[in-house]
């Protein structure tokens, strides 16, 4: 229980008047001595200090996020929206357009985020954080029994995979002695792998 009692005006806008040393029930037993002041038509005390006080039935309460937006005493947040009446936090990929909620499927990428702005997935890597990403999500495979298998499915793949890594390599080195890392895939030609390999390295990540 509070060891205080906060005084609120309950006339008009509804704010708070006074901080008294007294608990309420002290308050209760002697209203004019512990505030001079008092008027229980106009006055409204409690134990409780709120940051927003609200008015309801007689008796006062914390205003709710939506009723502090509604006077202008909360912002939403960039993933926060008025919705039905009230304030809905979306999740990212969502977006409200015409009083509706609708989404997006995120994108493949290294660092994919969402842009709560241009509703919009972005890829926020440095091409050469998605040259590592590419390189580890592939290096694995490169052992002599993984490179025989991949053989003998199709001699073709193997160049592919030898090929890729090698360049992947060298991106890797030109990229991280560059002063500026551009975003995105726009700078640079980074390789792509081809379906089969693609197929080829989730069979294979399946058996490690």
């Amino acid at each position: 229980m509070s060891t205080f009692t906060y005084i609120y005006n309950i006339q008009g806008e509804v704010k708070l008047l006074d901080t008294l040393n007294y608990t309420l029930d002290e308050f209760k037993a002697n209203p004019k001595g512990c505030y001079p002041n008092w008027n229980t038509e106009n006055m409204y005390a409690s134990d409780t200090m709120y940051e927003c006080p609200l008015l309801v039935d007689g008796s006062i309460r914390e205003m709710t996020k939506y009723e502090k937006y509604k006077k202008g005493l909360y912002e939403l947040l960039e993933n926060e929206v008025e919705y039905k009446g009230d304030i809905l936090i979306l999740e990212p990929g969502q977006y409200l357009e015409n009083g509706e909620i609708k989404s997006k499927d995120k994108i493949e990428g290294t660092r994919v985020e969402w842009n709560w702005t241009t509703h919009e997935w972005e890829e926020k890597a440095t091409n050469l954080e998605i040259v590592q990403a590419q390189y580890r999500d592939y290096e694995g495979m490169d052992t002599p029994s993984t490179l025989e298998e991949m053989k003998q499915q199709d001699p073709a793949l193997v160049a592919e995979y030898l090929n890729m890594m090698i360049e992947l390599r060298g991106l890797i080195y030109t990229l991280s002695t560059s002063e500026q890392q551009p975003v995105g895939y726009t700078a640079i030609q980074i390789p792509t792998p081809s379906e089969s390999l693609k197929k080829f390295k989730n069979k294979f990540n399946l058996t490690r």
